[in-house]
């Protein structure tokens, strides 16, 4: 099941593989930090002799998430099922790494990846008659919100046109069929910048993907083949180049202009110096 399958309408929040916020029984009070845009660190220099700063480049800050919720039951052992409940999701694990926390919020569905944080259940008197009210938070170090499900548009490299004029000419004259393929147009519905993550399927030689917007390439060096049926991994996030046997790839990209998907649609050259291969562009539309 992928992340977000248990969501069914707005409200609501799947986390570890559990259901909180409306019409579950962790009763949705209050989200913050869904909407909001982060905190923004700023790179602004002091001007020397002059009033003001020269203003540098706004960083968004990681994105943190609180719930606030009320958990009520009148029955004993329901009450405390869901308590129990709440503390394993929300429990810490030993590994680092970030889960997918997804909300629906006004017919989108959309996720970060995030660690809880926090996680506070109160006890006052009405604690022993089964209600409470509590909050959960999160923290995610990327603070972009990933609309789902995931985007995966794909594209060969172009082939040659067919056919041509035939000597001697007779009218009306019969042309021939131009190029075609080996371009995609990837549109993000979002307001932010997304960051694709590229999978490039073998058998190809050299392969190269260009923004034909901005001309910003990632060309592999001209001995560089992948085999039939290998996948190379592209990710802007991290800037690595890896098999999908994990092995690393990346000293042979001897051209790295990174680029992301700003919001609207950006056209995408795919080429190879065989002519063979598949490029995948994998992405979220994606919003602050």
């Amino acid at each position: 099941m992928a992340a977000g399958d248990l969501i069914t309408t707005d409200g609501q929040v799947e986390w570890r593989g559990a259901l909180l916020g409306v019409d579950t029984p962790f009763e949705l009070v209050q989200l913050e930090g869904w909407l909001d845009l982060p905190d923004l660190r700023d790179g602004d220099a002091e001007l020397a002799n002059a009033h003001g700063y020269q203003p540098g480049q706004l960083l968004a800050d990681r994105r943190i998430v609180t719930l606030s919720f009320e958990l009520g039951d009148s029955d004993p052992a329901s009450f405390r099922a869901a308590e129990s409940t709440l503390r394993r999701i929300t429990a810490p694990d030993e590994n680092p790494a970030e889960e997918p926390l997804v909300v629906r919020w006004q017919g989108i569905k959309a996720m970060v990846l995030a660690r809880c944080t926090g996680r506070l259940i109160p006890t006052p008197v009405e604690y022993h008659y089964g209600l409470t009210r509590g909050v959960i938070q999160w923290r995610a170090t990327n603070p972009r919100l990933l609309h789902l499900p995931q985007q995966a548009p794909a594209t060969a490299p172009p082939v040659a046109g067919g056919g041509g004029l035939l000597w001697p000419l007779t009218w009306p004259l019969v042309w021939g069929s131009a190029q075609f393929g080996g371009e995609l147009v990837v549109t993000n519905d979002g307001n932010a910048h997304a960051q694709p993550t590229w999978r490039i399927t073998g058998p190809c030689t050299r392969p190269m993907i260009r923004n034909a917007d901005t001309g910003a390439e990632l060309a592999f060096d001209d001995s560089y083949t992948l085999l039939d049926g290998q996948q190379l991994l592209l990710s802007t996030e991290d800037r690595s180049v890896l098999l999908s046997t994990g092995v690393s790839r990346s000293n042979m990209l001897i051209r790295r202009q990174w680029f992301t998907l700003p919001p609207g649609n950006t056209r995408i050259r795919f080429e190879t110096s065989d002519g063979t291969g598949q490029l995948e562009c994998l992405y979220h539309h994606t919003s602050f």
